[in-house]
């Protein structure tokens, strides 16, 4: 009652409160989605202005992949709701493209922040898939391409931008010198063993089937001294803790015949 005549109108107002005082591209794409569940469309055009201001001016991949993600999930559950949402798609298009861009210096962080990294590189993976027609995927696909390649970023986040290229067929040939280059003696053990862990966060059984990947990954392993070995054995074991019982069998086997 103090906040308005109707549910409506009290709503209103504290969405437009809430909008005023948002501060993160994640929360603004939130209160959007909520204007949308509720069909209060001048509230998603605010929410809209507020989000388009904060992304002009954020670098922020995390917040700016979890956005895409609430903008792209609005899109999909508009019509159910006979709610407009295509005046959202230029926002999401902006989400993406800047998330793309500033990949590669977000993905210079350390194992900490990595993990949060790993989940925007999945969703805009993701978005880029279901709005493949709408949005730049060959910006994203040259993105992850020279992530895959760079030393100088978080190995693992580097090797899960391969996993990604890989299993959109995006690599063919360089794809092997890329795994030998990362798996060779002159590659530090943990930049080499994390690098792999990354790979082997994506497609378990497409990376079974890759015969010369295993071959390369037993040459690495034997040729590493005993110091390197402890280092890359702490990459290696959490490489492999993702893998089923019966994959790490596989594995096993594969190993065991080389």
């Amino acid at each position: 009652t103090l906040l308005g005549e109707t549910v409506e109108v009290a709503a209103a107002y504290v969405l437009r409160e809430k909008l005023q005082e948002c501060r993160s591209i994640a929360e603004a794409s939130a209160l959007i989605r909520i204007a949308c569940q509720c069909a209060m469309t001048s509230q998603m055009e605010e929410g809209s202005r507020v989000l388009q201001n904060l992304a002009a001016l954020s670098r922020d991949v995390v917040g700016m992949a979890a956005a895409a993600r609430e903008l792209s999930t609005i899109l999909s559950f508009g019509d159910i709701r006979k709610v407009d949402t295509a005046p959202l798609m230029p926002l999401l298009e902006e989400l993406f493209r800047r998330g793309c861009l500033f990949l590669l210096d977000a993905s210079g962080c350390n194992d900490e922040a990595a993990g949060a990294m790993l989940t925007a590189m999945n969703e805009l993976n993701g978005i880029s898939l279901e709005h493949g027609d709408a949005l730049d995927e060959k910006l994203w696909l040259q993105e992850l391409l020279l992530l895959s390649e760079r030393d100088d970023r978080n190995p693992r986040l580097s090797g899960y931008a391969c996993a990604i290229l890989m299993e959109r067929g995006a690599v063919s040939a360089g794809e092997v010198a890329e795994v030998s280059r990362r798996l060779s003696p002159g590659i530090p053990a943990d930049l080499g063993a994390g690098w792999f862990e990354g790979l082997s966060m994506r497609g378990h059984y497409g990376l079974l089937s890759r015969m010369s990947l295993w071959e390369q990954l037993n040459d690495y392993i034997n040729a590493l001294d005993d110091d390197e070995f402890k280092r890359a054995l702490v990459f290696l074991r959490r490489a492999f803790s993702s893998f089923s019982p019966r994959e790490k069998t596989m594995i096993s086997e594969l190993l065991g015949e080389l």
